[in-house]
C-alpha cells in the first residue's frame, strides 16, 4: 500500500512495543535480560528499505552468531529454552520470526513446557496476524489416530493457559506427520459498524521422527513468507469489504441525486460541492483497486512459497493452506465484482455535474436576461424623462406664444397680454409634444439596449 511515512512510523512503534514486551521474558546465556540491550535502528534507516530493524551494535557477543556476521538474529537462552529472535520490516509490514525450543540434550519434556514457550507471545496484541507452531517429536507408536486431536488440544491448553476443545481443531498432515490447526478470527479495531479483522493460527506439529524434524527446519524459512502472505490477504480482504460498503453508500447517494435531479433546486453552491464529493468517491474506489492489487501480489508470493516448499520436501503443504487458494480466487473475483459495480459512480458524478452545470448556466442566463431587461427599461425611463424635460425647455416658449397668437387673435386691445386660457393651452400642448418626442427617443434607446448586435 502507498502509505504516508507517519502511518508506517505509527505501525513501527506498535511493533516495537510488542518486541519490548516479549524481550522482557528472555535472557542471554549470561542471564542478562534481553530488554536491556534490545535497541532499534533510527526510523530514517528503517524507512529506506526492507531488512532488520534491530540495532545490533551493542548486543552481547554471546547473543550473536559466531560464524555469520551478517546474521540479524539474536540467540538467547532462558533456562533450558533456547530462542532465536529476528525483527524485520518487509515493505509495508513488520515481521517477527521467533523460534523457541528445548535442545534434544535435555531429552523428553512434559507438555506443560509449552506454557513456558508461550510466555510473552500468546497475549501479544497482534495487528496483521499471528501464526504459532508448537512442534515436537512424538513417534507414531505412542498414539492412535483418534488421540491426535486430544493430544494437540492438550498442548494448546498448556500454551494458552485455558482449556481448548479438540473439536475446534482442524486436522491436516504435513511431511507424513499430524499437523493440527487452531483457527481464531480476531477483531483488531472497531470503527462504528465496520471492523478490522485478523487471523491467529496456532498449530501443533507432531513430528513422527528426527528426520521429519530436520525436514521441517529446512522449510520453516519458506513457511514464514507463506504465512506472511496468508495473513496479509486475510487482513486486507475484510477491509476491502468494509470499504466497499462505505463506497456503496456513496453510490446509492449519487444514484438518488440523479433520480431526483428534476425535483432538486440546484445552484452554483451545489456545483462547488459535487467535484469534492466526486474526488472523495474516486479516492475510495482507488483504495479498493489498491486492495485488489495487494491481494494479487500476495497471492503470487503465496503460490511461489508453495512451489518452493514442494520443491524442498517433495510433498504438498497442509491441506488447510492449499485450500486457501480457492478462497483467494473467490476474494479476487469478489473484489473485481465490487470495483466493476461501483465504477459507474464516477460517470454518474460526471454526468450529474454536467447536467447541473447546464441547468445553472441556463438559470444564470435567464437571470442575466431579466437583469438586462430591467436595465433596458430603466434606461428607457431615464432617456424618456430626460428627453421630455429637455424638449419641454426648448419648445415651451415658442409653442406657448404660437398658441397665444392663435387663440387670442380676436383680442383687439393694443398691447393686450396673452390670456390665461391661451397660456395654459400652450403649456399643455408643450407637455404633450415633449412626452411624445421623449417616448420616441426612449423607444429608440430601449431597442439599442436590447439588440445583441
Amino acid at each position: 500500500m502507498n502509505e504516508r511515512p507517519e502511518i508506517l512510523e505509527k505501525r513501527r512503534d506498535f511493533f516495537v512495543r510488542n518486541l519490548q514486551k516479549l524481550a522482557s521474558h528472555l535472557t542471554s546465556s549470561n542471564g542478562k535480560n534481553a530488554s536491556s540491550f534490545l535497541n532499534f535502528l533510527p526510523i530514517e534507516q528503517d524507512l529506506t528499505d526492507s531488512g532488520t530493524i534491530l540495532d545490533l551494535a551493542n548486543v552481547p557477543s554471546e547473543c550473536r552468531s559466531s560464524t555469520n556476521p551478517n546474521d540479524d538474529r539474536l540467540y538467547l537462552d532462558t533456562g533450558i529454552i533456547r530462542s532465536r529472535f529476528a525483527a524485520r520490516r518487509l515493505n509495508d509490514a513488520y515481521l517477527l520470526r521467533f523460534t523457541s525450543y528445548v535442545p534434544s540434550i535435555h531429552q523428553e519434556q512434559p507438555l506443560p513446557v509449552f506454557a513456558n514457550l508461550g510466555e510473552g507471545i500468546a497475549s501479544l496484541p497482534i495487528e496483521l496476524g499471528q501464526t504459532v507452531i508448537l512442534a515436537g517429536i512424538l513417534p507414531e507408536l505412542q498414539y492412535s489416530k483418534q488421540e491426535i486431536l486430544p493430544i494437540a488440544a492438550n498442548c494448546l491448553s498448556h500454551y494458552y493457559g485455558t482449556q481448548i476443545d479438540p473439536d475446534k481443531l482442524i486436522f491436516n498432515e504435513f511431511l507424513g506427520s499430524p499437523f493440527c490447526i487452531y483457527f481464531q478470527p480476531v477483531i483488531v479495531q472497531q470503527f462504528n459498524e465496520y471492523t478490522v479483522n485478523s487471523v491467529h493460527l496456532t498449530c501443533v506439529f507432531l513430528y513422527k521422527d528426527k528426520m521429519t524434524e530436520k525436514q521441517a527446519d529446512e522449510v520453516y524459512r519458506i513457511f514464514t513468507y507463506l504465512l506472511f502472505s496468508y495473513h496479509k490477504i486475510n487482513f486486507f480482504f475484510p477491509q476491502s469489504i468494509a470499504l466497499k460498503k462505505k463506497v456503496a453508500k456513496r453510490y446509492e447517494y449519487i444514484e438518488r441525486l440523479t433520480e431526483e435531479y428534476a425535483q432538486q433546486k440546484w445552484d452554483s453552491q451545489s456545483l462547488k460541492k459535487l467535484p469534492q464529493e466526486s474526488l472523495e468517491y474516486y479516492k475510495k474506489l482507488s483504495f479498493l483497486e489498491d486492495h485488489k492489487r495487494l491481494v494479487e501480489v500476495n497471492y503470487k508470493n503465496y503460490q511461489e512459497s508453495i512451489a518452493q516448499i514442494r520443491e524442498v520436501t517433495g510433498q504438498d503443504i497442509p491441506q488447510f493452506f492449499s485450500e486457501f487458494e480457492k478462497d483467494i480466487k473467490f476474494y479476487l473475483e469478489q473484489m473485481q465484482s465490487n470495483i466493476a459495480f461501483l465504477s459507474p459512480g464516477i460517470q454518474l458524478f460526471d454526468k450529474l455535474m454536467q447536467s447541473i452545470q447546464t441547468q445553472v448556466s441556463i438559470d444564470e442566463e435567464n437571470r442575466q436576461n431579466i437583469q438586462e431587461e430591467k436595465q433596458a427599461q430603466l434606461g428607457q425611463i431615464f432617456a424618456g424623462v430626460g428627453a421630455a424635460i429637455g424638449i419641454a425647455q426648448i419648445i415651451t416658449t415658442p409653442v406657448t406664444n404660437s398658441s397665444s397668437l392663435y387663440l387670442d387673435k380676436n383680442n383687439n386691445h393694443v398691447n393686450a397680454q396673452p390670456s390665461i386660457y391661451s397660456l395654459w393651452s400652450g403649456a399643455i400642448l408643450s407637455i404633450i409634444i415633449s412626452i411624445f418626442l421623449g417616448w420616441l427617443i426612449s423607444l429608440t434607446v430601449y431597442k439599442w439596449f436590447t439588440t445583441k448586435e
